[in-house]
């Protein structure tokens, strides 16, 4: 791999996503850049050892998802329950459904930000959090509900 595309190359083409994918995760412009900086210094002193087994998009979107999985770690004691969790006044605007999955466990949010947001099919979200297909259908579908509770509306 490290011979067939470089660093500068792997950077270039591959920002875009690995930023939109923090934000997502993290939810705020600031914590994405240095989950994104964070990702791209993994994946430079990874690089020489990365063997092709996925393509350098799962790749990254691994090491996204894992620094910001610490990120996240480092900076909320506690992942909130649905228990704690109470309904949005309204879902008018895209802000409700970004606050909204915050407010969601890492799990709930990684897989609806890869498949729903990303465009990822469950096939790649499971490649890329190393999880069955299954595991990805299940955790989609607590997903949707646990947002469709956070928005207080109902799915047609």
């Amino acid at each position: 791999m490290s011979s067939e595309i470089s660093f500068a190359q792997l950077f270039d083409s591959h920002y875009p996503m690995v930023y939109r994918t923090a934000l997502g995760l993290v939810g705020n412009r600031a914590d994405a850049e240095d989950v994104a900086q964070d990702t791209f210094m993994a994946a430079q002193k990874a690089l020489p050892g990365f063997r092709g087994d996925a393509a350098p998009a799962t790749w990254l979107y691994r090491i996204t998802v894992r620094t910001a999985g610490r990120f996240i770690a480092r900076r909320t004691p506690t992942p909130v329950s649905d228990a704690e969790v109470a309904p949005a006044s309204s879902a008018e605007e895209p802000q409700d459904l970004l606050k909204a999955m915050q407010r969601l466990p890492l799990a709930s949010r990684t897989v609806l930000l890869l498949v729903c947001i990303e465009g990822r099919s469950h096939a790649e979200a499971a490649d890329v959090l190393g999880i069955p297909v299954g595991t990805v259908a299940s955790r989609l579908h607590t997903a949707r509900g646990q947002l469709e509770k956070l928005l207080a509306i109902s799915t047609p």
